[in-house]
């Protein structure tokens, strides 16, 4: 996994979306690091986006990564 920077990245469809920009974590070829009880009241999914931003991650990354995978899902923008 490594950490991206996302300045206005659409998650959703073209037609109805949400807009984010943050610190990301985002596995090659699956996608950026989401949770399924994040979804919106419309199902969108959106990456997970900690308040810490680029340092809780990179935390997250040095502890050896998360300690569970229930729940986690991958979103692509478009």
């Amino acid at each position: 996994m490594k950490i991206i920077k996302l300045t206005n990245q659409r998650f959703g469809t073209p037609a109805f979306h949400i807009i984010k920009s943050g610190y990301a974590l985002y596995e090659d070829g699956k996608g950026y690091v989401a949770f399924s009880s994040e979804r919106d009241q419309y199902g969108i999914l959106t990456p997970f986006i900690p308040r810490g931003g680029r340092k809780a991650l990179q935390s997250l990354l040095d502890a050896g990564g998360f300690s569970s995978f229930d729940g986690m899902e991958y979103v692509n923008a478009f």
